[in-house]
């Protein structure tokens, strides 16, 4: 079985790597309208599709259909992740979490040479998994998602992690779908239950909210190629 073949089965077909009490459920915007998203969510809202010149595609976001993101996967040159295998557990969890937003991933893992310049590819949504490489800014993280990039990088680092929570799927589960928020327009909040709060701690529920949920379903269409997937979520 390919890698790729693994991850589009793992985010569509719900395999049973991870115990079944890791679920998430679909969330309700019926209620809210994408033009009229607070702007407190976003991270860059310069950034984020004016529904005026997009009603198609914010029309879509509205709906509740799943909407399928394909993620491309590159081992930069970490010491710790080398193998496909490693992230399939956090991947399949990942993937629901975001059963709440109707969203699903098709991570695709590419040849490291194959890896862009972060100034390419803007628009094709790429995980990096680095030994120490920095942001935009120069200093080198635990890990961040560059929403104007369209990318998301996790240092060796995070590794060090392995005491601040008690799930065992949680230190690579929660930064990958966190950073992925990022580059999908979110911004950080306050609330230590919602996936999007800074940090780790025991009280996190990696929960998202229903404005949090359509603004990356517009994103998604809009910027990095996402497609209205007529498979139901997985429950």
């Amino acid at each position: 079985m390919s890698a790729n073949f693994a991850t589009e089965a793992t985010a569509k077909n719900c395999s049973k790597l991870l115990p079944a009490e890791y679920q998430w459920q679909a969330l309700d915007w019926s209620h809210l309208r994408a033009a009229e998203l607070p702007r407190a969510f976003k991270i860059s809202p310069d950034q984020q599709p004016v529904c005026e010149m997009n009603a198609a595609i914010c029309s879509e976001a509205e709906s509740k259909k799943i909407i399928a993101v394909s993620v491309d996967v590159f081992f930069k040159d970490s010491a710790i992740w080398n193998k496909p295998e490693q992230l399939l557990p956090y991947i399949e969890l990942v993937n629901r979490y975001y059963q709440q937003a109707r969203i699903t991933f098709n991570f695709r893992f590419r040849p490291t040479n194959e890896l862009p310049a972060w100034t390419e590819n803007r628009n094709q949504l790429t995980v990096i998994f680095a030994s120490a490489m920095p942001a935009p800014t120069g200093k080198v993280a635990d890990a961040f998602g560059n929403l104007p990039a369209g990318k998301a990088v996790f240092n060796d680092v995070l590794m060090k992690r392995q005491d601040r929570h008690a799930n065992p799927y949680f230190l690579v589960g929660k930064p990958l779908g966190h950073e992925l928020g990022h580059v999908l327009g979110l911004a950080h909040t306050q609330d230590k239950v919602l996936l999007m709060t800074q940090g780790t701690s025991p009280q996190n529920a990696l929960e998202i909210l229903p404005e949090q949920a359509l603004i990356m379903r517009v994103m998604a269409l809009q910027r990095f190629g996402g497609k209205l997937d007529p498979l139901i979520a997985c429950h």
